[in-house]
């Protein structure tokens, strides 16, 4: 069996283990040949089997991939692996050691300093929208052009689709142009879901196409969706090129894309980033607050996390804290609570309690510092083209080596 043959058939039986205890693979998607499908790997291992056999995968892509940066992503990508097992096993880990194992970056808290300087800047962009006081200003702005249940369900399901071929025509015109390479783009199915911990899901099919279920247990406005469309969009990309570069290269290991490792941290920092790579100007007051709001509220939830996983604060407190430090409603954050909460409801592991930190710093320490770097250097086609045609480049513990040349 090839380095990269064991490297997919592990990652399909990690994802069997993580499913039995969570209820969720750790595969997030899979277009490679049937002979490894995920679902067709052992669904028996133990934890001690499935460690035994990842550090003999250690030896054997040593022994085989000559290419260093391509052995560097696969190394890391086990290394998560191992770091998931242990987790869902019981080992003894802080949360500090579960985020820094599984996506290769350092845990943070922001101080009160960092989050009253974003609370004056809410402050200042908000003053000449009407309310009484801050909070009050807050709530009347995130509530106009709110939607929820039903309307929002015919939202997703008809104006998104639509705006969604939009969007992938202007990947096409601004970001594939400039890579002088077309991928083939089967578009993006959108679908309206209930109760599930996050708000919105890319799920790649493979075959150049995507299903996109949005939770319509959340609240959305159209301000907050239009964000959500590049986001999920960008996730639809980079598969796309991910699916390309298997079928020329036959390197198995592509077929697979799985959860809580390195490369969520750039797959969530590119997804933030789309905006920026579409050109998409707003300038507008109102889009101002809107970026300005979603900061604070994204850093605040990462102190929310912190706070239930690292200090084990109760669930009721992080709420509180959310509601007055980042000006949510009382509802919002309870729903947050589902994505951070170290366990579900029935006391079992929460899958998705480190994840949160992949966005934030995914985006503000990898993708937009490069980006931008980029473009003031004028090299966005091969900034593109490192993105997107070198799959090797997308992991947090890859990503300034891939970039050396700028």
């Amino acid at each position: 069996m090839s380095a990269a043959e064991r490297f997919v058939k592990l990652c399909g039986e990690v994802g069997n283990y993580t499913k039995k205890i969570t209820g969720i693979s750790v595969v997030d998607a899979y277009f490679g040949s049937d002979e490894f499908h995920p679902e067709k790997q052992s669904k028996d291992k133990t934890a001690a089997d499935l460690v035994h056999d990842i550090h003999q995968a250690f030896d054997v892509l040593r022994d085989e991939i000559d290419n260093p940066l391509r052995l560097e992503y696969m190394m890391g990508e086990l290394h998560s692996l191992n770091v998931v097992v242990d987790w869902l096993s019981g080992k003894e880990m802080t949360y500090a050691e579960l985020v820094e194992g599984l996506f290769h970056i350092k845990l943070k808290k922001f101080s009160q300093t960092e989050i009253d300087k974003n609370i004056q800047l809410v402050e200042v962009l908000i003053s000449e929208f009407p309310g009484d006081d801050l909070r009050d200003k807050i709530t009347r702005f995130t509530s106009e052009g709110e939607i929820t249940g039903e309307a929002l369900k015919s939202l997703i399901e008809n104006e998104l689709q639509e705006k969604s071929v939009e969007v992938g025509q202007m990947f096409r015109d601004t970001v594939f142009s400039l890579i002088g390479a077309s991928v083939p783009d089967k578009g993006v199915q959108y679908e309206a879901v209930r109760n599930e911990p996050w708000s919105g899901y890319n799920w790649y099919q493979g075959g150049f196409k995507s299903l996109n279920q949005f939770n319509i247990d959340s609240k959305f406005n159209k301000d907050t969706l239009k964000n959500v469309i590049y986001h999920e969009y960008e996730h639809h990309v980079s598969n796309l090129w991910r699916e390309k570069a298997y079928l020329n290269s036959q390197n198995l290991e592509l077929s697979i894309v799985p959860l809580h490792t390195g490369r969520c941290v750039i797959s969530e920092g590119t997804a933030d980033t789309a905006k920026e790579f579409l050109r998409v100007a707003d300038d507008s007051p109102r889009m101002a607050l809107v970026n300005s709001l979603s900061t604070l509220r994204q850093m605040t939830g990462i102190n929310a996390a912190f706070m239930m996983n690292e200090e084990r604060t109760a669930a009721d407190e992080a709420v509180d804290y959310m509601v007055n430090r980042g000006f949510r409603t009382r509802e919002s954050a309870e729903q947050s609570i589902n994505f951070i909460s170290p366990t579900k409801k029935d006391g079992s592991p929460n899958f998705f309690a480190p994840y949160v930190y992949t966005y934030f710093i995914g985006r503000t320490d990898f993708v937009l510092p490069m980006y931008l770097k980029a473009a003031e250097e004028d090299v966005l086609p091969d900034f593109y083209k490192t993105i997107y045609m070198n799959p090797y480049s997308g992991s947090s513990v890859t990503w300034n080596k891939a970039f050396e040349w700028m």
